[in-house]
């Protein structure tokens, strides 16, 4: 199941307003008091029917006194619509349901249904059900309603709240269970049962644990899990102490620090999801959702750009979907703009009134980003092949002739080492993109292994910011070129033959280059830097004392990828 969206009208601070959710992955952000909650409060009114133990999870409906958009005078109804889609493979079970009230196969793949709510100012909901735009009869509208609320279809933790779950540690809340819910009696017996199934649950969870090993194996900290059984109690929902060890130590989870123990819970929400999608039988199947409100929750910077690409890559790699509401700018869907929901408030006379969408689409793919970070949407413009990237080793070159004549040194033969195959080259946009320390930063958090080239003629222009944030020369970043007049770029590195070719061949341009008007000598340079690239290309046979310059700065960062385990030194967040 995938929700493809929810359209809210007079529900709080949702006046009139529709929530698409594209692809796997999806973020909701924005400031407080945007509307994220309200939004969330709306999943849970389709989705949770209480649970397992209805004394941790709250059942949500609507309530129209407190429920309707305060400033919006008329009695309207509190409407609400979920468009939801399902699949024969997915969610057979949920199909199949719904055929047997409608009295007909549903062929399309896939399926769309939409739900709508209206509650009433006595309280009093309806039901309205369209099956691929079919309506249907109020009483199979209210038994899909009831079907989907009572399947338990969203796995929803809150980073920020305290988790004390059977199977999730808190042993403190185990005992008292025992104690307030069963008497003396009942555990004894209880317990007596539970030597036979504790040898069965052992079995039970090796699966488990190789399952979450697996999703662990993701992160670039190693841990292997442990599950242990609660000593003498069995349950049918599998209570296993979670121990995690890496190279020295084996650890109960509930014993690690925050930010692990966090993101820990995280992966079991995904993983319990994806066994009920890849487990349970073609008559109980119905793939759920996940939501998790807030997971950079306890983690560093570095570590929120690695979890967001976990989850991330989960959401695609499982095929479920993972909505996320998320204050982090590592959260956020790096690869489609468009499934990032940016809400905010309109304001009229000083009064923030209905939540409102802001375009995250085409050229406004940064707005979420520049929320978060507190920065003009106008500084983004430049760094959008950064925010595609999936390497974990990038080399930041200044701008594109730049990215193709490296990319060019990592597949062709011209006599020197090539640059390694498994750095990727990204274009900055230019050099006054790294006087932009916030940007920066992100951004060297967004990877495992960063590089830095720029001009040698803009040095002393970069070079303070650099080391503001702590890069040193060499080690983080490094200046292409050579100290001589018109050599102080990256074509100062190429072969005295290329320059000469060129610049014999394009008199005109050359002699632009000395004009008093800055458009025409900066159109000039682009031509020529184009022009010398081209003339590079054609040749692979370069003497090899022509090529000393360029040989050096390939071996330099060879050799500074080469060694992992030296991750480019970063500022504190």
């Amino acid at each position: 199941m995938r929700i493809k969206s929810i359209a809210a009208k007079n529900y709080r601070t949702l006046e009139n307003i529709n929530f698409p959710f594209i692809g796997s992955y999806c973020t909701i952000s924005g400031r407080n008091n945007a509307g994220k909650s309200c939004l969330i409060r709306l999943l849970h009114v389709l989705f949770r029917k209480g649970g397992i133990r209805p004394w941790l999870r709250d059942r949500y409906s609507f309530v129209y006194a407190d429920d309707r958009t305060q400033w919006h005078n008329e009695n309207d109804p509190i409407e609400v619509t979920y468009v939801l889609e399902l699949s024969h493979t997915d969610d057979p079970a949920l199909l199949t349901f719904i055929e047997k009230f409608i009295g007909k196969s549903i062929e399309k793949e896939p399926t769309i249904i939409t739900l709508r709510y209206l509650t009433d100012t006595k309280d009093v909901t309806t039901f309205e059900t369209f099956v691929n735009d079919i309506p249907t009869d109020t009483q199979t509208s209210k038994e899909i309603a009831v079907k989907i609320s009572e399947a338990d279809l969203m796995f929803l933790y809150n980073s920020t709240m305290r988790h004390e779950e059977i199977y999730y540690g808190g042993r403190g809340r185990q005992r008292f269970m025992y104690e307030v819910i069963l008497s003396e009696d009942e555990r004894r017996q209880l317990n007596e049962a539970a030597k036979e199934t504790e040898k069965k649950l052992k079995r039970l969870a090796k699966q488990n644990r190789e399952e979450l090993n697996s999703i662990l194996g993701r992160l670039s900290e190693r841990y292997d899990v442990e599950f242990s059984p609660l000593d003498g109690y069995a349950t049918h929902h599998m209570p296993f102490g979670i121990n995690l060890k890496d190279k020295t130590v084996e650890v109960p989870l509930n014993d690690w620090g925050s930010g692990t123990q966090n993101r820990t819970h995280i992966l079991m929400e995904v993983l319990q999801a994806n066994r009920i999608k890849t487990t349970e039988s073609q008559q109980s199947k119905i793939t759920p959702i996940v939501v998790i409100e807030e997971p950079e929750s306890f983690l560093h910077p570095s570590a929120q750009a690695e979890f967001g690409t976990v989850l991330r890559t989960l959401a695609t790699d499982l095929g479920i979907q993972i909505i996320v509401t998320t204050h982090s700018p590592y959260m956020l869907n790096q690869e489609d703009s468009t499934s990032n929901l940016l809400l905010c408030r309109e304001i009229k006379r000083g009064k923030q009134l209905q939540t409102e969408l802001v375009d995250t689409s085409g050229e406004n793919w940064m707005a979420p980003f520049a929320e978060h970070l507190g920065l003009d949407s106008n500084e983004f413009s430049s760094w959008q092949p950064l925010f595609s990237s999936h390497e974990s080793k990038v080399l930041l070159v200044e701008g594109v002739i730049d990215q193709q004549y490296f990319e060019y040194l990592q597949h062709s033969n011209i006599g020197i080492e090539g640059l390694r195959r498994d750095i990727e080259v990204v274009p900055y946009g230019g050099k006054d993109t790294l006087k932009n320390i916030m940007l920066v930063q992100f951004v060297l958090g967004k990877f495992d292994n960063v590089f830095i080239t720029y001009d040698l003629d803009c040095e002393q222009e970069v070079s303070g910011a650099l080391s503001r944030l702590s890069l040193m020369k060499k080690t983080d970043h490094l200046p292409l070129g050579v100290n001589q007049s018109g050599k102080n770029a990256i074509e100062g590195l190429l072969p005295s033959s290329v320059l000469s070719a060129v610049n014999g061949q394009e008199t005109d341009l050359v002699m632009q280059l000395g004009s008093q008007v800055s458009v025409e000598r900066r159109k000039a340079k682009e031509e020529l830097k184009k022009k010398y690239l081209a003339e590079f290309k054609k040749h692979s046979n370069f003497p090899k004392e022509e090529l000393k310059h360029l040989k050096i700065v390939i071996e330099h960062i060879n050799k500074r990828f080469s060694k992992p385990e030296k991750r480019v030194h970063r500022t504190c967040c």
